[in-house]
């Protein structure tokens, strides 16, 4: 079946590359398109029609390189797993890749927010400016978005009917969260109280991405948004659910994986490259994070 550049959440799944194993079509949830989907281990390049609903994804269970791009243009590499969000309203399809490690195929829950929905949050927020206001694409840690996006895949698991008032409590929460937290409008507001606004987290993560082989101090980062050490360390927290130097680590070993799959590269060099400059602390960080030493992550490949 050829791909269409737009369809709409209802047909979404007939262009997915992965198995649905609960859909709340059934269920005739109001307001709300939630499926969950089981992935092989290696999903070839695909291309994810264009939908006027936003949609959120989270990862549920097991864990992917994953790896997306407009039609085109480079490809974004990324390591995805529980707990980690992409939230997009694109105008235009995007292909998206991945595989995975024997026995951690990916499950993810995905959720359309009806436009009813969506345009009713926005218009109470900000009020006169809905058609003007656009949703950012993200990816990444949002652990409160993580919490309702499990509250909806447990919901779904149980069939929950759709006449059920958590149903649409659960819609308005979420429809008003994509509004607060990430479309262009909310990007203006200069509050951290609910952890880094999207754009500071975004120059965070470049930052780092650009010097992974350099040293990376909280102080730095902390100045790069203009804030106290201390106070970036918690607000940041709030955003990732990791502290900064939880971030930089996961960053550089992310990274290594990257290098180790896609090159020949001696394996100090990599380390170095990352900003590991004993080769045997490099590999117990590495293999604290990812359950194997470079070495053994490079023979299972």
């Amino acid at each position: 079946m050829k791909t269409p550049e737009r369809t709409t959440a209802a047909a979404f799944p007939r262009y997915a590359a992965g198995e649905v194993l609960a859909d709340s079509a059934s269920l005739r949830w109001p307001g709300l398109y939630v499926r969950r989907y089981r992935f092989p281990r290696v999903v070839d390049r695909f291309l994810v029609p264009a939908t006027p609903e936003p949609l959120i994804s989270c990862g549920l269970a097991g864990s992917a390189e994953f790896r997306e791009r407009d039609i085109g243009e480079t490809w974004t590499t990324r390591q995805i797993g529980r707990g980690h969000i992409f939230v997009t309203r694109s105008k235009t399809p995007y292909e998206v890749r991945f595989s995975s490690r024997v026995g951690e195929e990916l499950e993810i829950i995905q959720i359309h927010l009806a436009v009813d929905q969506f345009l009713a949050a926005l218009e109470t927020v900000y009020p006169g400016k809905a058609d003007a206001v656009e949703v950012i694409d993200f990816f990444g840690r949002d652990e409160a978005l993580a919490h309702l996006c499990f509250a909806c895949a447990e919901m779904l698991s149980a069939r929950a009917p759709g006449k059920s008032r958590r149903i649409v409590d659960l819609t308005q929460l979420l429809a008003s969260y994509v509004v607060e937290n990430y479309t262009d409008a909310a990007l203006e507001k200069p509050d951290f109280r609910g952890g880094l606004p999207i754009r500071q987290l975004r120059k965070v993560e470049d930052y780092v991405s650009e010097r992974l082989a350099e040293d990376i101090s909280v102080k730095v980062l902390a100045e790069l948004v203009e804030l106290s050490p201390f106070h970036f360390s918690r607000v940041f927290k709030q955003s990732t659910g990791m502290t900064p130097l939880q971030f930089v680590t996961r960053e550089r070993i992310t990274h290594a994986q990257q290098f180790i799959r896609e090159t020949s590269r001696n394996l100090i060099e990599i380390g170095l490259e990352v900003g590991y400059t004993s080769p045997s602390y490099f590999a117990k960080v590495f293999r604290r994070l990812t359950g194997a030493t470079p070495t053994e992550f490079r023979s299972s490949l």
